[in-house]
């Protein structure tokens, strides 16, 4: 996965998800992105979208793969298998109990798609966030001055800085 320099408020925050997944061989980082952008004409929204390996997700039985997504005005990670046509069939909660979640937490839910149990009795999963940053960085600052996240979103972002 080629690291680019962080620009996006949330960009450490998802480098660090992504490579927990890329340590395990789980993400097809050709096919996975970061975005903050308004898509509604109102309201900035940070997104990431991760698609998983394609080989690991057909092997576990999806056929047209799985992909992940955080906003973090929709309420954190969420997953769906991809349909033929691109889009996903369907979205369904991946982690509960927190906006971010650690690496680890998003490792161990994928681990539970993959696997070839039935999934929707397992997920989803609790998740654990890390400790809040003392201090906020300037480019979650400037965020947060424009009320585009609380506090304690920026403060959790922060500490992936």
């Amino acid at each position: 996965m080629t690291r680019t320099p962080t620009t996006l408020p949330h960009d450490p925050y998802a480098q660090a998800v992504m490579a927990a997944l890329e340590a395990e061989g789980l993400l097809d980082a050709a096919e996975s992105w970061t975005a903050y952008d308004c898509d509604n004409g109102e309201v900035m929204m940070m997104e990431v979208v991760i698609t998983l390996d394609e080989d690991r997700a057909r092997a576990a039985g999806w056929t047209h793969g799985l992909v992940l997504s955080w906003n973090h005005a929709e309420g954190g990670w969420e997953w769906g298998p991809q349909g033929s046509g691109g889009s996903r069939d369907y979205v369904l909660d991946l982690i509960k109990g927190t906006l971010t979640p650690g690496p680890d937490d998003i490792v161990r839910a994928v681990q539970l798609l993959l696997d070839d149990a039935p999934v929707a009795d397992r997920l989803p999963i609790a998740g654990t966030a890390r400790p809040p940053a003392q201090t906020i960085t300037p480019v979650l600052q400037a965020v947060l001055d424009k009320d585009g996240v609380d506090e304690e979103l920026a403060r959790a972002l922060s500490a992936y800085a």
